[in-house]
């Protein structure tokens, strides 16, 4: 008759290890995840701020001066400072608006902005 036979100890312990690694894999994954998730929301929710604000300016009917000029606003829940770059173009009757977006307290001279926009204005008749 046949002995019955099983996994050895040692066997076991390096399954459970492999198995110990490739959870550790996922968890660290699954983390990676949920923070790049947060900051693609930021940036997202940071585009609609500035395209809000070149709306804004757009629909003011007002003629921009050129210059910079820096303010904050409230957002979706959150707090923001945006920075809008009005320019001179080769054509006088338009001009450039560059909007930069940042999360309120950060240092918008040291740190990229979360979100970059760039339009246009035509000078009304």
């Amino acid at each position: 008759m046949r002995a019955a036979r099983g996994f050895t100890l040692l066997e076991i312990l390096v399954a459970l290890a492999v198995l110990a690694l490739a959870l550790m894999a996922a968890i660290k994954g699954a983390g990676g995840y949920a923070g790049n998730q947060a900051y693609l929301q930021e940036r997202t929710l940071a585009e609609f701020v500035a395209r809000n604000r070149l709306v804004e300016l757009q629909l003011a009917g007002n003629w921009p001066d050129t210059g910079r000029r820096n303010d904050d606003t409230r957002f979706a829940g959150l707090d923001w400072v945006w920075q809008t770059e009005v320019k001179a173009t080769p054509d006088a009757d338009v001009r450039r608006i560059d909007i930069s977006v940042w999360m309120d307290g950060a240092d918008i001279d040291d740190e990229q902005p979360l979100a970059l926009l760039s339009g246009f204005m035509g000078k009304l008749q």
